[in-house]
């Protein structure tokens, strides 16, 4: 009986000590993070959510959970409106700017070694339609590429016209690609619950709709070889090969034949791929982050704070940052009645 106990004690002890920790790296009290991204030389930088009309749009975090406008005051405060933030592997922070009436979308990418511009991409108007939202995108080095996820919706319950906007590096060129199609869309009449709520989105007249969002998370593995997405949705993981995605000038019928079903997934808002064929996904259900693979998928960590974990991503080090909103309880989303009960995280998951 003491050996049975013992190989009981021990085999309890495995199962704690593989769990998942987790690290507070910052508490925001005033105002939500958007998405987070991660330097090779371990800084993490943080857009500031569009819905709470920030000041600065773009902040470095210091190592005492302080943080900073990004890349510095007179920049920050200029964007129009920034969820979107990536980082590649020579620490070039690319940030996306959703642009605004007066202002004009862009790929803004600052090189943290030197501290100096890098480069400003400007996505044309042939590239977007009317109520365009330019969500997340990933980079993709090995072709010289960025995706970007363009839901569309921008007003959340007008047209839906989403698509890839596939931006070309060294030339600058944008095209728009797999605009409508079906995996892109919202699942319209389809109920999404976080914290055992409906979610709904309440428009000018104080009418509130199923929110209803399409394409929305986008990511690219270490590997450069696969580009992951999703809508809000739960439902279905999908994936496209990054060489058939940056190929120019590809019709619909050949970017649709390479599409695969990866996995399924539940409610989410942002997705992180690794080099080791896993996809992290924010699961706003559960209040969790999950993992999908080629066997499935299931939940990697949970908490009672995670409520509503937005952006994901993986560091150098293999650890994941989380940003942690409380976007289903921001008064849009929460029948027009703001509901949040800040701090808002930003978060390290480590393995």
């Amino acid at each position: 009986m003491n050996h049975c106990l013992a190989l009981c004690f021990l085999f309890i002890g495995a199962l704690l000590s593989a769990a998942p920790t987790i690290e507070i790296l910052a508490e925001l009290n005033y105002r939500r993070p958007g998405n987070p991204a991660v330097t090779p030389d371990g800084t993490v930088y943080f857009s500031m959510h569009p819905f709470d009309d920030p000041h600065h749009k773009v902040m470095k975090l210091n190592e005492d959970g302080s943080f900073e406008p990004f890349p510095y005051v007179g920049i920050s405060k200029n964007f129009s409106a920034v969820i979107g933030i990536q980082s590649d592997s020579k620490g070039r922070v690319w940030i996306l700017d959703m642009g605004s009436e007066e202002k004009s979308p862009k790929l803004f990418a600052w090189d943290t070694a030197s501290n100096s511009l890098h480069k400003v991409i400007y996505i044309p108007n042939e590239a977007l339609v009317a109520n365009s939202f330019l969500q997340d995108f990933a980079i993709d080095e090995k072709h010289g590429m960025i995706y970007i996820a363009d839901m569309s919706r921008s007003g959340m319950i007008d047209a839906s016209e989403p698509a890839i906007i596939v931006v070309d590096l060294e030339h600058g060129f944008s095209r728009r690609v797999l605009q409508s199609f079906s995996a892109f869309q919202p699942k319209f009449g389809e109920v999404m619950i976080t914290e055992g709520t409906p979610t709904t989105f309440t428009d000018e007249a104080g009418t509130h709709h199923p929110l209803e969002i399409g394409l929305n998370p986008i990511a690219i593995d270490a590997q450069n070889e696969w580009v992951y997405f999703s809508t809000i949705h739960p439902g279905s993981l999908f994936r496209i090969p990054a060489a058939t995605l940056a190929t120019p000038h590809l019709r619909m019928t050949p970017l649709i034949d390479s599409i695969e079903l990866f996995a399924p997934k539940p409610t989410s808002d942002g997705i992180a791929a690794d080099g080791k064929g896993r996809v992290f996904i924010t699961n706003l259900e559960d209040n969790a982050i999950s993992i999908a693979d080629e066997s499935g998928t299931r939940i990697w960590v949970q908490d009672d704070r995670f409520v509503w974990p937005d952006g994901v991503y993986v560091a150098p080090d293999g650890s994941v940052v989380a940003t942690i909103n409380q976007l289903n309880r921001a008064a849009p989303f929460n029948k027009g009645k703001d509901g949040a009960k800040p701090p808002y995280y930003i978060v390290r998951i480590s393995e």
